[in-house]
């Protein structure tokens, strides 16, 4: 997903350096949901990119998981009359109108991993997540054998890779109706969320055969929270992404 990515920016790059004089300046703005390390290292290639293209310019913001610092953020690029603009929307109900209002002014808009309410934007460069949480579902009805107690510690709920990685797999678990899921936690897709809130589960359920994270990083948070309630092997633990050194 992140070489698609660098392609569109270094076509777009390309296309502006050899349309206009070299001292012209280009904007490229960015909007990103999150601080992880996932989206710090594609902020590093952006960057490196971007130094193959004299007159470009590369302006990187981050909301860190808030609605209204990224909506403020993009009313900012607008503001600067970006050229270009690539965002991963926090939580598409409230990042719709903002993102709109940009493509409306007639500024390119890129969507990274997580998309909007709206089919104004000019690209989506991400994975399926409906298909990634149909084949988790897939997975854990095989390796339960088709029964067994199920906990999912979702993403941001609002956001639309959350909700389509709960979608494939509940209809993937359709056909195993003995796989129950009996408890769902919001961890914004976060560690130490992630632990707090299937801390909260394990004292209210005393058999999971499985949990399914929405990422590696809450498969580890909620792994901290068995291993402080020593029931780290009484149960299964799935997480998504594949982090070094996490899931």
């Amino acid at each position: 997903m992140k070489h698609v990515l660098f392609v569109l920016v270094a076509l777009f790059c390309l296309l502006m350096a050899g349309c206009a004089p070299r001292e012209v300046r280009y904007v490229v703005g960015v909007s990103q949901c999150s601080d992880d390390e996932w989206r710090e290292q594609m902020n590093k290639e952006i960057r490196r990119e971007a130094l193959f293209y004299p007159g470009v310019k590369i302006d990187i913001r981050t909301a860190k998981d808030n609605n209204a610092q990224q909506i403020a953020d993009i009313e900012s690029l607008i503001g600067e009359g970006v050229n270009l603009l690539i965002v991963s929307p926090n939580e598409a109900d409230a990042i719709t109108p903002v993102i709109e209002k940009a493509y409306n002014k007639g500024i390119p808009v890129v969507l990274v991993d997580r998309k909007i309410r709206s089919d104004k934007y000019t690209a989506y460069v991400g994975a399926d997540n409906y298909e990634i949480g149909r084949q988790v579902g897939s997975y854990i009805a095989e390796r339960l054998q088709g029964k067994g107690n199920l906990v999912e510690v979702a993403g941001l709920k609002a956001s639309t890779s959350a909700l389509e990685r709960h979608r494939g797999l509940m209809d993937a678990l359709r056909e195993t109706p003995d796989i129950k899921l009996i408890a769902s936690a919001d961890a914004a897709w976060l560690r130490v969320p992630a632990e707090k809130a299937f801390g909260d589960i394990l004292s209210k359920f005393p058999d999971i055969d499985m949990v399914f994270a929405h990422n590696d990083r809450m498969a580890a948070g909620a792994y901290d929270a068995a291993v402080k309630q020593h029931r780290e092997h009484d149960m299964l633990f799935v997480g998504i992404d594949a982090l070094a050194g996490e899931g």
